[in-house]
């Protein structure tokens, strides 16, 4: 982990932590919290106090707190912007202090923090550099925005160039950001129109953090004229810890996270050569594994044989859009061994095309958290972003099967309807902000 020195507003804080828990530890050693409903309190141990945690979770608690505040007609942007804001700190301290400093009891070790990984966060990799994981904030972990020259393409040409394509994307995702959005991670491997440059340029102009993949989709479509680097563990190995550490097309525009996509039920012989691939690089590297998986057949299942057998971390790994299954004794027997699910299609669930429906799939996700295993769950929408740039009689099938809401889903409908049916703001803000800044980091 590379060690950043505090500044004098964030010492501030670490001393007011300190000062809290160094009065009340010896008669507070376990304390319960009201959540959702009284009949289940969300329990916390001050003993599980760490210092390092207490300043990100603070800032974000805070953040998370303001934003549905002034959204009830609580606290206004002047309340927050108070002159002393340590003496703000102060005042908040009592009703932010069991979300902030203290993590939930969530059958992870103590020693091992959050999913397993290091009590200390490190960096994350982004398009615009390393970043300390604790400010990646609320994350989308699973989102495709990276597909510029693709959807530039049906882009009406009286619409302007790529100025005004990009000027549209930059106004879209400031939008996202004044949400609570902080991070958003995009899974578009080289082989389905990845334009790092773009991802560059509006990661800069919108100010959200974008984190970039290296990694293989193994099923169509395919961009024309595009073949496989290598169709060898060492040769896929060796071009995906190239994007890794090097920089992606020749950029130095470095990726922060692998992503494979398989296509059925078990991987066939190929992508299980990139699943492979995937795992020793990232056991070299740090990076975590994000994976495209056939849910409603258990496909993880398969996966989990694979990757155990190459001495992967599954705490390292999640198996994306597992909310496409409803079956929550395969849920629990990949969380039980240490894995994270990506629920990233619940919106799919409003229309009658898809199973489970959405009603089904928010469920499962508050029966993982009552569980225990809200460390175990991140919240996406797997959206092409690119396709809420262009006319309507432009989209295709993949475009028109997103939400209406686009990125703003999770904030808009998900996470309200998640509240209503008893997952508290806490366990929220682990699924949203705690688990990416643990996943994302290459410590």
């Amino acid at each position: 982990m590379i060690a950043t020195p505090l500044d004098s507003e964030a010492m501030g804080q670490h001393e007011l932590a300190e000062e809290f828990v160094g009065s009340n530890q010896a008669s507070a050693t376990r304390k319960s919290f009201p959540s959702a409903t009284s009949e289940n309190p969300a329990t916390i141990r001050i003993d599980n106090f760490r210092t390092s945690d207490s300043l990100a979770d603070l800032t974000g608690v805070i953040k998370w707190d303001q934003g549905r505040m002034n959204r009830q007609g609580g606290l206004s942007e002047a309340d927050v912007d108070m002159a002393n804001r340590r003496e703000f700190l102060k005042r908040t301290f009592a009703t932010s202090i069991a979300a902030a400093i203290f993590r939930p009891v969530a059958g992870a070790s103590e020693a091992a923090g959050v999913n397993g990984l290091p009590s200390h966060v490190g960096i994350a990799q982004t398009v615009l550099g390393p970043l300390d994981a604790s400010k990646l904030g609320f994350t989308l972990p699973h989102e495709h925005v990276a597909e510029g020259a693709y959807y530039l393409s049906k882009w009406p040409k009286a619409w302007g160039g790529r100025a005004e394509f990009v000027a549209k994307a930059v106004e879209k995702l400031k939008l996202v950001r004044a949400a609570g959005v902080s991070t958003i991670v995009d899974l578009t491997p080289y082989d389905v129109w990845r334009d790092i440059r773009f991802l560059e340029e509006i990661s800069r102009k919108s100010g959200i953090n974008m984190i970039a993949c290296t990694g293989q989709r193994f099923f169509p479509p395919k961009v024309s004229g595009v073949s496989m680097p290598a169709r060898t563990i060492e040769g896929l190995a060796e071009f995906f810890k190239k994007e890794i550490a090097q920089g992606i097309d020749g950029t130095g525009i470095k990726a922060g996270v692998i992503k494979i996509g398989i296509v059925a039920q078990k991987p066939t012989t190929l992508e299980e050569i990139g699943l492979r691939a995937a795992a020793r690089v990232s056991k070299a590297t740090g990076a975590p594994i994000r994976i495209h998986t056939d849910a409603a057949n258990r496909a993880g299942d398969s996966h989990a044989v694979i990757l155990e057998d190459e001495g992967v971390n599954p705490a390292r790994v999640s198996f994306d859009h597992s909310d496409d299954s409803g079956n929550m004794d395969y849920f629990l027997g990949l969380v039980r061994r240490g894995y994270s699910l990506g629920m990233d299609h619940v919106h799919r669930g409003i229309s009658p095309d898809f199973k489970p429906p959405f009603e089904r799939r928010a469920e499962c996700i508050k029966l993982l958290v009552d569980a225990g295993f809200a460390d175990k769950i991140f919240l996406s929408q797997d959206s092409e972003f690119g396709g809420s740039l262009i006319p309507e009689d432009a989209k295709e099938w993949r475009d028109k099967i997103d939400p209406p809401d686009g990125m703003l889903f999770t904030t808009r409908k998900l996470i309200p309807y998640l509240e209503q049916i008893g997952v508290s703001d806490r366990n929220i803000h682990t699924i949203t902000v705690e688990n990416p800044r643990y996943f994302f980091s290459l410590s």
